[in-house]
Order: structure tokens, then sequence, then C-alpha cells
């Protein structure tokens, strides 16, 4: 029901409505239970609301977990005007984008953790019961950039598009991994996925 729910929404482009304090709830109720303890109860608590408030608003547990979803897919949406649109070459603006995923993880580890392993379909777009893609929405920017290094010879990709569907992959979950289940500060786990990252897509002349 949750995937279902979150797919729809997504394609529908339904806007979040959650206030700061109940996106907030869920986000520390994911990092203390993950996606399957996250309970509307425990939500209501950790908002310090009435759960039956919720329920005559049209809070169920699967609208909570959605919109919490759709606010940190808009934030990084946001995010990745900066890197798209300032100066620097393409690799360095790469860098740039990079960093606003990282940024993005860390404010949402456990929220984030969900949505690239979990029952979500925010990050992915199921084209038949074999083939699952990253969302292009998602993927779209790393294309941009892939496709800018190409012309200014920063970076080199013979498939941007599928290129940029690995490097969101790779970068967000390893990172996310590596914070989470490995205790890696964000000073040490930054610049080694990024360098993991991006190492193949340096041109030889810079390997």
């Amino acid at each position: 029901m949750l995937h279902e729910e979150m797919g729809r929404l997504h394609t529908d482009r339904v806007a979040a409505t959650l206030s700061d304090d109940l996106f907030n709830a869920v986000n520390s109720v994911i990092d203390e239970h993950g996606w399957p303890g996250a309970t509307a109860e425990l939500i209501a608590e950790a908002a310090g609301v009435n759960r039956t408030t919720l329920y005559r608003n049209g809070y169920t547990r699967e609208r909570l977990l959605t919109e919490a979803a759709v606010k940190v897919a808009s934030e990084f949406q946001a995010a990745t005007l900066g890197p798209l649109t300032g100066s620097g070459t393409a690799r360095e603006r790469m860098v740039k984008l990079l960093a606003t995923l990282y940024d993005l993880a860390d404010q949402h580890l456990g929220l984030m953790a969900g949505l690239y392993d979990g029952p979500a379909a925010m990050f992915h777009l199921h084209l038949d019961d074999s083939a699952v893609l990253t969302r292009f929405e998602y993927t779209d920017p790393f294309t941009r950039l892939l496709t800018d290094g190409n012309t200014d010879g920063t970076l080199t990709s013979d498939d941007p598009k599928a290129d940029a569907e690995l490097i969101f992959n790779t970068a967000g979950w390893t990172y996310i991994h590596f914070r989470r289940s490995h205790g890696w500060s964000a000073r040490r786990a930054r610049p080694a996925v990024t360098r993991i990252t991006l190492g193949a897509f340096e041109p030889v002349a810079r390997r």
C-alpha cells in the first residue's frame, strides 16, 4: 500500500503539506525505529499531537511517510539549481551537486535510507516486473553535468543518462551506508565517496 501511495503521489505531483513539526517527527521516528516501525501512533507522539487529530486531517501512516518523502524530494530538486546554474567546470559543479546530495542525506539519514532500500517508490520508476530505473527527476541534474563535462573536457561519459543513474545511486547509497552503518563522519565519507564515484568519469589525461 505504501509503495502504491508514494508512486501515485509522485506521479501526480502532489505537494507535501506536512508541518515542520510533523516532518521532524517522521524523521525522528524513522531514525529510531526504521521504516517498518514508523507507526502513526509513534509519529503523533513525537509531534506532540493526538492520534485522532491526525486521522481527522487525513494523515494515515502511509500519507505521513509519503508526504515526508515528497518533501525530501522537493528539497533535493531545489538544491540542485545552484550546481546546475553556477560557475565553474562541469566537474567542479558535479562535486557541488554531490555535496547537495550528502547534505540532504545528513539531514534525513533514516528517511533517505528507506527511500533507497525500503518499500518506497520515491527514488524508483518501475517499468515492469523486471525493469527498475531511478526516477528522471533525480538523475537529470547528473545527466546535465556529465554532458557538460563531455563538452568542457573535465568529465567523460559515453552514456550520460545511464551513468547519471549510476552516480546518483552509488554516491547516495554508499554515503548513507558508511554514515549510518560504519559510523563514518561526514568529513571522512564525503571526499572518499566522491573520489570513488567520479573516478570512472575522469578524462584519461587526468587519471
